[in-house]
Order: C-alpha cells, then structure tokens, then sequence
C-alpha cells in the first residue's frame, strides 16, 4: 500500500513539474501623460471610448541597439480626413516596460502594414522603412498629394537623426511595393532595401541610399533584367517574399503563382506555385514547381456557408516555412493562407486554413493535418515559431485566437497552435494560463487577440505578442514556462550536525514573491509554507520550492546528524608531574579560566585548580572533576639530588622517590593540616616506596621526610582526593 502511495504521489509531483504552463506578462504598453491629447492634434483625435486601435502592422525589434527588444505599432484612430495613420516605438526599458516614445513617430498615408529596421545611410542608427500595402477601395479616389500618381502612395524611409526622423520617398515614381526585407547586400555597412512590386517593369528591386544626393537609388539591376527575361507578369503573380527565414545578403527565396491559362481571373487561375531562389553572389536563378490543387470545401469551412471550388492563396508576408515534417530528410513547405473561388464567376467567397506542399509537386495537406488543414482562425497571417518546448522544430500558430478553434462560426476564446506529433500537425489548445503573478486566467483573455511572433524574448526563449487590435491596451506577452534552468532552494547553512539536545535551525535564502515552500524531512512534510524550519533529530531533509510559473525544483537532499555529549575526561597525573587527560581535543582550564593549552597532557608551571573539556565532533562535554596541582612536592638537594612525593593531587597513595648521598632509607610522618596532629608514621623507607593512605578522608595534609640522624628535614603538602 506504502508503495502505491509513494508512486502516486511521484505522478502528481511530476505532473505539477512537467505539465505546460503558459504566463501571461500584460500591461506592458505605456502611453504618456497626455497621450490622447497629443493623439488628437497629431493624427485628428481619438475615440471617445479612449481605445487605441491598431491594424497588422506590428513589428519587433532593438531599435535603440541595448539588447532588449522594442515594439512597433500603428496607433489609431487613424485621421479619416487626410487618411493619416501613425506608427509609435515603444521602448523597452530594464522593467521589461514598454514605453512610447513621441521623438520617434512614424507618420504616413493608408494602411502602414509592414516595414523593416535597418541602417540605410550607414551611421550607426536604426532606421525605418514601411510599405503602403493597403492604399485601396475609397481611399483610392482620394489625391492628398502631387505625390500619389496611380492611387498609390509613395512608400516612405525614415532616417534617424539622434532626436526624431527625418522622412523620405523610397521611389518618386510611386512603385506600388508589396514586400520587402533589408541586408546589406554590397557588404558596404549600409543596409539596403530589397522589393517585390506590382510594376510589370520593375518587379523586382534594390534600393540602396545615396548618402551625397539623400535619396535612394536603384541598383543590383541585373535582378530585375533577369526576372523579366524568364517570368512573364501577365501570367505570373507578383513576386512576394512570403517563405520565412530565408531571405539575407547573400540570396532570397519567394513563392510565385504561375502558369495563368487563358486570361482568367488572378489570382484563382493560377494553376502551381514555384519556389524561386535568387542568389546575390552569382546572379543565380533557380527554381522549384509546387502543386496547387482546386478543393470541393464542405459548407462547414467556408465563410460563405456554401459549397463551392476553392484555391489555395499565399498571403502577401512571410508566412510560409520550409520543414522536414517527418524528418525523412526531405522538406515539405508548410504555410497557412486563405482560398477563394473564381470571383470572375460570381459572388467572391473564401475560406482558410493550412497547405503542405511537397518539393516533389505534390499536395500534402491531408498526409499532415486532419479536416484537410482547414481552420478559420487562419486568416492572413500565419506563423511558425519554436514556442512549444515539449516538441521539437518549430509550431504552426495562427494568425489570430478567439474563435473556437474547431473551425465553428460562433466567436469563442480559444488560444491554440499546431505540433507535429507521430509526423502530423495535431492541434493543441492552450491551458494552465496564469499571469507572471501567479493569478489564473481563463481563456477569455484571447478573445480578438492578433498575434505577432516574439523571438528570443528570453535568453534561447521564444514567445508571442497577442494585442487586442480595437484597443492595444490590451497587449500582453504570452510563453511557455520553462523550468529548466530554474535555481535550486540555497540553505542558509553547510553545518548539518549538532549535538544531543541542541537545534538546528535552516532557512531557504533564495525565495522569491509569491513561491510556496515545502519541507520534507524523515518519513514527515511541512507544507505549511514557511521558510526555515528547526530540527532536532537526525535524518534526510529537502525541500521544493513552487514558484509563480508554477515550476517546482527540489534543494539537494542533506543529512542531518545528531551527536552525543562526550563523557568528561579523567586527570591523573604521570610520574614526570604532567596533568594528563583520558582523551584528548581538550580545552583546560585554571582555576575556572581558559587557557590556551589543547593538549593531551600539560605541565603547570603554577599551582591551581585544574579542569578540562573534551570535544568529539563539535560537541563538548561537562567539566571535569578538578585536579589541584603543587609544585612543592619535589625537593633537589643539589644536581644529582632530590626527593619527591608523586602523584599529587593522589588518591589512594603516593610514591617516595629520592637520592640523597650518604643515606639509604628515610622516616615519613603524615600530620592534619588544620589541627597539627600526627595521623601516621612509616620508618626506614627505601626509594620508590608507596605509602598507602585509603583510611585518610580526602584534604590537604603536611608531609615530614625525615632521616634517622635528624641531619635531614623536609615538608610538603600533599592533597588527597
């Protein structure tokens, strides 16, 4: 039975340690004092619930270059007159607070989607640039500027001064840029601007800084040549750089819909996808076909609750990631995207969920993920991020949480991600969340929450933004909790012995708010949450600390070991007149004070009341008995002379020695100190004689050596105990 409880109680004990827990950090935008009132005279007010929304564009990344990462987001309420928005950093500071630095606002036309950071004129200083992207519908009529030509906006640069940026046009000629990303791929130490457009004449172009003239220039312009000379864009699709981490100074990768037959209706006639590599080193140009099927989608997953024939559509960001699934050494790319029927036919109708696309031109979609990957919490963004660290490789984590997760039309409050087990994408829904503080949350907390990838938000740890787009108050941070690398419970001691009848106290000195302590020791627990505990007995001693993740890790095991009091040592006294103690580590002392002698034996050189102490393993005994010492009781007659009474103090009896020239024996005489009488004589008594006194009491009593001739008289006090 004792058994079966031991293992049960293991099972709950690694449950608790082992089972995901997901923390919550929130609040972590700060807006100024003032902020709305500044909101209202740069970009036209605020709402009068005082929210502050934003739309997709959403970035991370160390502006200020101080290792901690920043945020960027666009503020809104937008100024729907000029069709303003603006774009605010937030700082992080050492409180992991993110604060909204008004120096370094980003202002500009439409919808400022995406952008990238880098250093573009070669100072030193992050700089920015953003991409219109979403210029459209009735924003389309209206002409602000000379600028727009095309209803496009020019998209813009922002140069950073030290205090503010200072704005540029990317291109005059207003290319309508859909994607981008920054490297320096001249190896200058300036960072240049890398795009993917809709201009049928410059699809694809590098736009480096001009530090003499400030503006920016094209270059790399065999990139563009080659492009036009092998993709044709009246039935190809315009080039975006959509398949994630693959993209820096030295090559890119993209995926292209191709092969539109007929003049139809893009992007639905697009018939396959290709993977293009472009390699900066050698101009290099390859590519790789992909399989694009129709699909029949069930009424269940579309948005339009009909059936009806759908295609598969990238979206227009990096969403797209290359990776061995089932790890037979081949890569699949696995993307998250929308589908749509052919609007050349009748009403537009979408649906969205997951493809697998197989390198070797096959769909893979129903091989990886169950209801054939559709899931309608996909939408546009998709990501991939190492976030789920019970599996290895990287997740599949829409774009967007709050619905209900099963592809159901009723809004819920759902957070979810994808990992592969047994070699197929299986849908994991988040639990256990709690705030940093250690407070529960349940999962309404993700209702209409919008998710942005944070990699390396901790030291080798990733994480995700999840913001509230109607009111990015509302953004939080949100990670698995590891507890790995946890510090284990320190004590506040390395002593783990004491002696019979003392206590050992022990304290856990790395605590932490909000931890739970637990002590086990012997067959016993205290989960009574205290940080030190007393003991008195011996036997094994740990403890687990719980902190507010949730993670518990266990302090070493230590023994703790009761010691006896040692007996007293006995003093006797040897034939050279030492003290001499029956064990040895001793502290002695005269006439009740220490002093400095810790051997076996000593010889005083004083008489006095001598006591000892004895230590064994750190503990001490009780005194000794006392042991008074004379040092009258030899007498030397001349160099090769003396006579000496020894041991004294005695017990029983003492020994006569002596050599005295000229005689052989002497008279010894024993009188009462204190009254003067003779208690008992011995006659002729030769040297090393003992005389025996058992029937005196014990005291001090005069000793008289005497010769026969009465030449010879000597004295001594003698002490029987």
């Amino acid at each position: 039975m004792k058994r079966v409880i031991f293992l049960f109680l293991l099972l709950i004990f690694f449950n608790e340690v082992y089972s995901q827990k997901w923390i919550v950090k929130d609040s972590i935008l700060v807006f100024p004092q003032g902020f709305s009132s500044w909101l209202k005279k740069n970009n036209g007010g605020i709402d009068s619930t005082g929210k502050i929304g934003t739309n997709q564009g959403v970035e991370v990344f160390d502006f200020n270059k101080d290792g901690m990462q920043d945020l960027l987001f666009q503020l809104g309420p937008s100024n729907d007159v000029t069709r303003e928005y603006l774009k605010g950093l937030f700082i992080q500071n050492d409180n992991e607070k993110y604060i909204l630095d008004t120096n370094y606002i980003i202002k500009g036309k439409g919808d400022m989607w995406y952008g990238g950071f880098g250093d573009f004129n070669g100072d030193g200083l992050n700089d920015y640039h953003y991409i219109t992207q979403n210029y459209h519908g009735v924003d389309s009529n209206r002409k602000y500027s000379p600028e727009m030509v095309n209803n496009n906006w020019p998209d813009r640069v922002f140069i950073n001064n030290k205090k503010g940026f200072d704005t540029l046009s990317l291109d005059f000629n207003n290319i309508e840029i859909l994607s981008s990303y920054v490297a320096d791929v001249d190896n200058d130490g300036a960072d240049e601007i890398i795009c993917t457009s809709r201009d049928a004449q410059a699809p694809l172009v590098v736009y480096k800084y001009d530090k003499t003239n400030k503006n920016f220039i094209k270059i790399n312009s065999e990139l563009t040549s080659k492009w036009m000379s092998i993709f044709n864009y009246r039935n190809s699709s315009t080039p975006i750089f959509n398949l994630s981490g693959s993209n820096d100074k030295n090559k890119f990768s993209l995926i292209l819909g191709n092969n539109c037959q007929g003049g139809g209706a893009a992007p639905y006639c697009y018939t396959n996808f290709t993977i293009i590599n472009y390699s900066f080193t050698d101009s290099s140009l390859s590519q790789i076909n992909l399989n694009r099927d129709e699909w029949v989608i069930p009424i269940r997953y579309s948005q339009a609750d009909t059936i009806d024939t759908y295609k598969f559509n990238l979206p227009e960001i990096a969403g797209a990631y290359k990776i061995d699934i089932d790890k037979n050494g081949e890569e699949e790319v696995v993307t998250g995207g929308f589908y749509m029927t052919d609007y050349s036919r009748g009403k537009q109708r979408f649906a969205y969920g997951w493809k697998v696309l197989g390198l070797n031109g096959k769909d893979l979609t129903t091989q990886f993920f169950k209801d054939s990957g559709f899931d309608k919490n996909v939408e546009l963004i998709t990501l991939g991020l190492d976030i789920d660290e019970n599996t290895d490789g990287i997740e599949m984590i829409p774009g967007s949480w709050g619905g209900d997760g099963n592809g159901g039309s009723n809004i819920g409050t759902v957070g979810y991600y994808y990992r592969v087990v047994n070699n197929k994408f299986e849908k994991y829904f988040i639990k256990n969340l709690k705030l940093e503080s250690g407070k529960i949350l349940d999962s309404t907390y993700f209702k209409q929450m919008q998710l942005v990838k944070y990699q390396n938000f901790k030291k080798n740890k990733n994480a995700l933004i999840i913001y509230d787009i109607n009111d990015i108050k509302r953004t939080a941070i949100i990670y698995q909790a590891s507890c790995d690398n946890k510090i284990k419970p320190i004590f506040n001691t390395t002593k783990y012995s004491i002696c019979s009848g003392d206590t050992l106290s022990i304290s856990v000195t790395n605590i932490n708010k909000g931890d739970t302590i637990k002590w086990y020791y012997g067959s016993k627990s205290d989960l009574t949450n205290v940080s030190n505990k007393k003991f008195t007995d011996s036997g094994k001693v740990f403890v687990t600390r719980t902190d507010t993740l949730g993670c518990v890790i266990s302090s070493d095991t230590v023994s703790l070991i009761i010691y006896s009091i040692p007996s007293s040592p006995n003093l006797t006294r040897d034939s050279s007149n030492f003290i001499v103690s029956s064990t040895n580590v001793i502290n002695w002392y005269k006439d009740g004070t220490l002093i400095p002698d810790t051997t076996q034996k000593i010889k005083p050189t004083s008489p006095g009341s001598y006591t000892a102490k004895t230590i064994q393993n750190g503990c001490v005994s009780a005194l000794s008995i006392p042991y008074y010492y004379l040092v009258t009781d030899v007498i030397n007659l001349s160099k090769d002379e003396f006579i000496k009474l020894a041991p004294n103090p005695f017990t029983s009896h003492f020994n006569l020695d002596f050599v005295v020239k000229g005689y052989q024996s002497l008279n010894l005489e024993v009188f009462d100190i204190a009254s003067g009488s003779r208690l008992t004589s011995k006659q002729n008594l030769i040297s090393g004689t003992s005389i025996y006194l058992n029937h005196l009491s014990a005291g001090t009593y005069l000793i008289k050596i005497t010769s026969n001739d009465n030449k010879m008289f000597f004295q001594f006090k003698m002490i029987k105990l």
